[in-house]
């Protein structure tokens, strides 16, 4: 699909670099969080066509995202890194791929540091935070204060996927390749009115629609005959169960499932309803319809990429104020995401395909 803010902000001005040697191929330092890193995909999946055969796409990641890279077919190698920083044993793996470039997604002087000290010999990235001292070849740092939000993510890894050569501006990526097992072990199956709300944000409650709010949702959706399923981190459990204890015979799935098994859940249910989130970010890249809510951030920046999803945005005047929680006095406190009805999802629910 194509995604016009993709379009509208992509800077068309950056300069291509000459890659002489690929050596075996490319190393793309993944970005730490599981939204970010699902916005990079399309870039990604650009960068690894750019690549001249035979040479390989490596990516280096957080062990915690390595599922979602493992699902791409287009990835050759991953190499999971279990601690914040690059190991001795994991550098010793990325100079055993050999690759002769490297791209540097995440904007840290740390992803940098990680790149530079497995001896890649032309790393790419961009500017800011001392970075260039460890990068040969660099485009202007991520926009900051007044200029963020102005553009989808996605447009600024596309920028650096131009340096490598001349892209598409479209979010065409190869669908995520995932197992059905751990779906059908607990009994979800598509074309099942399987809905699956996401109550979590890691960003913060003022990402988070009230619980009360799924839980009239998740009622609303039962008493029509649907099934719901709780997904989430272990951090989300406390409010999962809470939305599980007003809705018998809900599937209560947060804290319970690994990266892989959530990527099964989210790839066989009917639709999901969820946050501004990795789990938003995550069901758009497996191809499932669904329903996003907005509150404090903007689609404008952090939109879902990939299947259909109707978004519901708050009229609030005070936002998008990308905050992580509220600053309001009590009585206006989150009204952002307060004033967003269950009906008015529900009606968007209703909006998407096959439902």
């Amino acid at each position: 699909m194509n995604y016009k803010p993709v379009l509208q902000c992509f800077d068309r001005r950056i300069a291509q670099v000459e890659v002489r040697h690929w050596n075996n191929g490319l190393l793309l330092r993944s970005t730490n969080w599981l939204g970010d890193a699902l916005m990079t995909l399309p870039a990604a999946y650009k960068i690894s066509r750019l690549v001249p055969e035979p040479c390989g796409f490596f990516v280096l990641a957080p062990a915690g995202l390595a599922a979602v890279w493992r699902a791409c077919p287009w990835v050759n190698a991953v190499i999971p890194m279990q601690k914040k920083r690059v190991s001795c044993e994991e550098i010793y793996k990325v100079r055993h791929l050999a690759p002769g470039v490297a791209v540097v997604t995440p904007n840290s002087f740390g992803a940098a540091l990680d790149v530079y000290r497995c001896g890649v010999p032309h790393r790419i990235g961009r500017s800011g935070r001392f970075r260039s001292l460890l990068l040969n070849h660099t485009i202007p740092e991520w926009p900051r204060g007044e200029n963020v939000g102005k553009c989808h993510q996605l447009s600024y890894y596309l920028e650096l996927a131009s340096v490598l050569g001349d892209v598409t501006l479209d979010c065409e990526c190869p669908p995520l390749q995932v197992s059905t097992e751990a779906a059908s072990q607990y009994g979800i199956r598509k074309q099942e009115k399987w809905l699956a709300l996401a109550p979590g944000a890691a960003f913060g409650p003022a990402k988070q629609w009230p619980a009360w709010h799924f839980k009239s949702l998740a009622q609303r959706w039962q008493a029509e005959g649907g099934k719901i399923v709780l997904v989430g981190t272990k951090q989300e459990c406390a409010v999962a169960s809470e939305i599980a204890a007003a809705c018998p015979e809900a599937l209560n799935m947060a804290g319970k499932s690994n990266l892989e098994a959530l990527m099964s859940i989210l790839a066989n249910v009917d639709a999901v309803v969820a946050n501004d989130s990795g789990a938003m970010h995550l069901a758009a890249a497996l191809g499932t319809p669904g329903v996003a809510i907005f509150g404090s951030t903007d689609p404008v920046a952090t939109g879902p990429i990939g299947a259909p999803w109707q978004l519901v945005v708050s009229k609030a005047s005070c936002r998008p104020c990308f905050q992580r929680q509220c600053t309001l006095p009590n009585e206006q406190k989150y009204h952002c995401l307060t004033e967003i009805t269950p009906e008015e999802v529900f009606e968007n629910l209703k909006k998407l395909p096959n439902n």
